[in-house]
């Protein structure tokens, strides 16, 4: 399995109280880890700026807002994934290890220049949304060597499941569906290409909508139907 996974997740503000469920052949692998790595699988920095290797890359510290989203995340989870800023122009994306990466150049052009999104009180929820997917990569799993023969677009789906599932936890609700669905336009594997293994626009929105609603509705993060759904509920 590749020793990185790249991806990026979404924000919607409402889901609808049924779903249409895109056809797909995959399920969900039920399980999470509780902590991030050992206090040496992670070097610290010995100052701001830096240059160290974490989790086998090359990286920085992680800067603001960055390292707050990330910190409100593991708080509500229990979790605590360190997260860093990747020397490389590289999309946000986990390592084996537990380390969670973003590039704030990269995330700069993606949120401004792409999608047209400069003011704070939208950049910040996207932010929440981006680095929960990551966090889901890691709390799922998706790392160990027993998750090897799962498929990738298994595992990007789960993540946006785990993505919409604590969005709603968080009760951060300031993006619409206008705004979603442009963002999973750009990262879907119908715009980026299907060697991705992302999944659609359409069933990464789907599966990030699941796990609103799940989150709505009291059930707890996965079950037995996967995300992006297997025909009609």
């Amino acid at each position: 399995m590749a020793a990185r996974i790249a991806v990026i997740a979404s924000l919607a503000l409402v889901c609808a109280a049924s779903y249409g469920y895109a056809q797909d052949d995959w399920k969900v692998i039920e399980r999470h880890t509780n902590s991030g790595p050992a206090e040496s699988s992670a070097t610290p920095a010995p100052k701001a700026g830096a240059t160290l290797i974490a989790c086998g890359e090359q990286a920085e510290l992680a800067g603001e807002p960055y390292k707050s989203v990330v910190a409100q995340l593991n708080d509500m989870w229990g979790t605590s994934f360190p997260v860093y800023e990747s020397t490389r122009a590289i999309s946000p994306h986990a390592h084996a290890g537990g380390c969670i990466f973003y590039n704030g150049k990269y995330l700069d052009s993606l949120l401004q220049q792409w999608m047209n999104i400069r003011n704070e009180d939208e950049v910040r929820p996207m932010l929440y949304a981006i680095f929960a997917h990551e966090q889901g990569h890691l709390a799922h799993g998706d790392f160990d060597a027993s998750a090897d023969d799962v498929p990738i677009k298994n595992k990007e789906l789960a993540a946006d499941q785990f993505a919409g599932f604590t969005l709603e936890r968080l009760g951060i609700r300031r993006l619409d569906a206008t705004e979603i669905t442009r963002y999973y336009q750009l990262t879907g594997d119908d715009f980026v290409g299907h060697g991705s293994g992302h999944g659609s626009g359409e069933e990464r929105t789907t599966a990030f909508q699941d796990g609103w609603h799940r989150a709505q509705v009291g059930l707890p993060e996965q079950g037995t139907r996967p995300a992006g759904g297997l025909g009609q509920p």
